[in-house]
């Protein structure tokens, strides 16, 4: 059992975790055979009707909001031109972990915002070792989510980290743990390999017309050592169960598009449930060797009764 937990853990260090034997792949409609390029485009705010959620404590998840950035932002992307945004509403999130089929762990995202910064932690326990902490924070700014840190850490090993300095004199540029000389600059939209799953949230409550089947988006992530183009391969919207949890519900999935950085090959699927606010209801990895790690929505507390 130790042996499967610290294949899915692995899987975690190195994206997200995603599904595979739970149950049968999805049989998909057919594919358009020509496929449409999406941009990293500006964003326009839509505002919200939900009321704010007040902020928690002094946890080391709070939002952490520099002094003008309303001024600085809010407003102004209420009247940009661009794609419509809506932030999902702040929850606390479990998810029921799997290997091959066999469930191992129940991780938890937790996941604060409001129309000027964001905050998302990603906790899995691991017995013997400690827990497995993933964080992202930043603000909002006219593409969307703008992470200003991205780190994981591995029970009481240093953590790793990605950090995107974006008031830098010359222009924003970032900072990697695993390559510390190496500070290329900020392409817009750049996301992290957690924020990019809430941008696409956002995104689609915005305007949940986008991506029809056959779109590929195009959006540059930030790794520990590296900026690079991800695609996502859009089947655009289906009824169906395959988040085995929400029986048959409204969904999107995209699937990750080989790249030349993945050198073992893996395939990445996600599906967004549209009565999640867009948020995931089901990530699976699929290794070259046919293993499958999966992350399924198990269960969503409001931040108020999260926090207590």
């Amino acid at each position: 059992m130790l042996s499967l937990v610290a294949h899915l853990i692995l899987f975690f260090w190195l994206w997200l975790l995603p599904t595979g034997s739970l149950i049968a792949p999805p049989q998909e409609s057919p594919f358009v055979a020509i496929l449409k390029e999406e941009p990293v485009k500006q964003i326009k705010m839509a505002r919200s009707t939900k009321k704010a959620v007040p902020q928690v404590g002094n946890s080391s998840s709070e939002i952490a909001v520099p002094a003008g950035v309303a001024a600085e932002q809010g407003g102004a992307l209420f009247e940009q031109d661009g794609m419509a945004f809506r932030l999902p509403e702040s929850a606390l999130l479990y998810y029921d972990a799997y290997v091959d089929g066999q469930q191992v762990q129940t991780g938890e995202i937790k996941w604060i915002a409001d129309d000027s910064g964001y905050s998302l932690s990603i906790t899995i326990p691991y017995a013997f070792v400690g827990p497995f902490v993933f964080e992202s924070k930043g603000k909002i700014d006219t593409y969307g989510l703008a992470p200003t840190i991205y780190w994981a850490q591995r029970g009481k090993n240093p953590p790793r980290f990605s950090r995107f300095e974006r008031n830098a004199q010359g222009g924003p540029v970032m900072f990697f743990s695993e390559k510390m000389d190496f500070s290329p600059p900020i392409p817009p939209g750049t996301q992290d390999r957690f924020s990019l799953i809430f941008q696409f949230a956002s995104l689609l409550n915005g305007d949940g017309k986008i991506d029809e089947a056959g779109t590929i988006r195009s959006i540059p992530v930030a790794s520990f050592d590296m900026i690079e183009p991800w695609q996502f391969k859009s089947y655009g919207e289906l009824i169906s169960d395959d988040v085995p949890s929400m029986g048959v519900t409204t969904l999107r999935h995209y699937e990750l598009l080989d790249r030349p950085s993945n050198k073992f090959k893996r395939r990445v699927d996600l599906w967004l449930v549209r009565d999640l606010d867009w948020l995931p209801g089901r990530i699976r990895t699929t290794e070259a060797n046919g293993r499958v790690f999966e992350l399924v929505f198990k269960q969503k507390a409001p931040l108020s009764r999260a926090s207590e």
